[in-house]
């Protein structure tokens, strides 16, 4: 089972109410990674699960824009192709939360 899928596997059973920034962290990153890797659009769990945080965990005005930045990676056709500005901003924000990326540059 990849990082991803387990991460989303052990988060599905916790209510949307209850995600966290961490949470965002946690599955975001992963899935930036694998998504980078293959090229292909990320599991809509995971940006469901971006999206949760970002609309209802109040999260700061940092990471809002990380969250906003990851959700645009993620449901791009082609996430490489980014701004190095965006790049920079997940790459950081991954980084500072524990979850140093392998994939982006």
């Amino acid at each position: 089972m990849s990082a991803v899928a387990a991460a989303v596997v052990a988060l599905a059973g916790c209510s949307q109410t209850n995600l966290t920034t961490e949470d965002a962290y946690k599955i975001g990153c992963p899935a930036i990674d694998a998504t980078v890797a293959s090229g292909a659009v990320a599991n809509e769990v995971a940006v469901t699960t971006l999206r949760e945080v970002r609309d209802r965990s109040h999260p700061s005005k940092e990471t809002k824009k990380w969250l906003n930045a990851a959700i645009t990676l993620l449901t791009s056709d082609h996430p490489n192709a980014l701004s190095r500005q965006t790049k920079s901003l997940i790459i950081k924000g991954c980084k500072e939360n524990g979850y140093p990326l392998q994939n982006l540059r």
